[in-house]
């Protein structure tokens, strides 16, 4: 994720991101995660990737009964790379 700060608007981040001893990454990834994602969360997604051709696949863990076996494109056997992922839909406020 980018965001795109005013200089006013970064040092009072800044800030507020020293009051609680944290970095400005954490502070600022906080903020997302607490305030504005779950007000648009979608889904959770789990990622997969393909022995054969590489190409990772993203599938959400919550729709399908099973993970994703076979690769969509090659048919290629499928691996679960253990990395997760929330789908959010809107522009981070």
């Amino acid at each position: 994720m980018m965001l795109y700060l005013e200089e006013f608007e970064y040092r009072r981040l800044k800030e507020l991101a020293g009051r609680e001893g944290k970095s400005m990454n954490a502070f600022v990834a906080g903020l997302v995660r607490n305030f504005d994602m779950p007000k648009r969360k979608v889904a959770e997604c789990s990622e997969y990737r393909c022995w054969e051709c590489g190409r990772a696949i993203w599938a959400d863990v919550w729709q399908t009964a099973a993970p994703p076996a076979r690769c969509p494109w090659c048919g290629g056997e499928l691996a679960d790379c253990g990395r997760w992922g929330t789908v959010v839909l809107g522009r981070v406020e």
